[in-house]
């Protein structure tokens, strides 16, 4: 079970959920959009019996804060080192879903010392991507954002987060009604609708930039997809493999957008082995273990 907590990284006060048991490989992982790390419910015991995880709400997302000039990639992979840095972890494996995939290369391409290993999945870092029309319309145009974010469309377009992030963006995947409940609060935040087409705005400028770098990433990359991702569709994950030195290919045919819970047997054998080929001896360097920092539930 998961166990939620506060860690405060700068001026962002982050949400977060970790296992510490020792001499295991430690594994980051982010959270999706419009979802939250809770889409690491379904997995997090069984992950949680070969590896040390840290989960975190990246900056202005799921239940974490922030807002402004750190929705950008490059902007929230600072703030995930840094994070890094404060739970003692050295050399880690890293999993970036949707919007972690560019945040996750842009930090394999700047720190790769920190990295045994980044499996991404169901997002850009390339571009323009390949986007379904909507995405795509975000992505590539100011005024669509900007009606994007006032009334009358911003009502609607809650109304489709909520959707994508309980029903369309899966194949055959239902997440728990604490996860629905969790999301649907996220996708009617306003503070946090504007955060993601801040941070999808800033996609023309930075892509391009992370794009140029791939071809010089030495750290190890797992693609996974959704064969069935109508939001970003898997004609993407070839074209990471394309520019990607080190990288390798796992299509699930019976998996959506967040295809890890889809796909969740399959997608879990395939990540524990790319870890079992990347690990050292010993798997991690950590610092010491960092304080508790545990939610206390409110007093009624």
């Amino acid at each position: 079970m998961m166990h939620f907590e506060r860690q405060t990284v700068g001026d962002h006060d982050l949400r977060v959920a970790r296992v510490h048991d020792g001499d295991r490989p430690t594994v980051v992982m982010t959270n999706a959009l419009p979802q939250s790390i809770r889409c690491w419910e379904s997995l997090w015991d069984r992950l949680s019996d070969n590896f040390d995880l840290l989960a975190v709400d990246l900056p202005g997302f799921g239940r974490s804060t922030g807002s402004g000039s750190v929705m950008r990639p490059s902007a929230q992979s600072d703030v995930l080192a840094r994070l890094m840095d404060a739970n003692g972890i050295g050399e880690t494996f890293l999993i970036g879903p949707d919007i972690g995939v560019p945040v996750s290369l842009w930090l394999a391409s700047s720190q790769p010392e920190r990295l045994l290993g980044v499996n991404i999945y169901d997002g850009p870092g390339t571009w323009p991507a390949d986007f379904d029309p909507s995405l795509r319309a975000a992505t590539h145009s100011r005024l669509v954002r900007w009606l994007g974010t006032h009334r009358p469309v911003r009502r609607g377009l809650m109304k489709r987060n909520l959707d994508a992030a309980t029903a369309a963006g899966y194949h055959h995947f239902t997440p728990s009604a604490a996860a629905v409940e969790e999301y649907r609060a996220i996708c009617f935040d306003p503070q946090k609708h504007c955060n993601a087409f801040d941070f999808l705005g800033s996609y023309a400028e930075e892509l391009p930039v992370l794009e140029e770098r791939l071809p010089s990433v030495t750290v190890p990359v797992l693609i996974t997809w959704g064969a069935h991702d109508q939001f970003v569709h898997p004609s993407n994950a070839e074209r990471l493999d394309a520019l990607l030195p080190n990288s390798e290919v796992t299509v699930f045919d019976d998996a959506g957008h967040f295809s890890h819970e889809d796909a969740d047997d399959e997608w879990l054998q395939r990540f524990r082995t790319f870890v079992e080929a990347h690990s050292p001896n010993p798997h991690t360097r950590r610092g010491p273990t960092p304080p508790d920092t545990t939610e206390t539930p409110p007093h009624h």
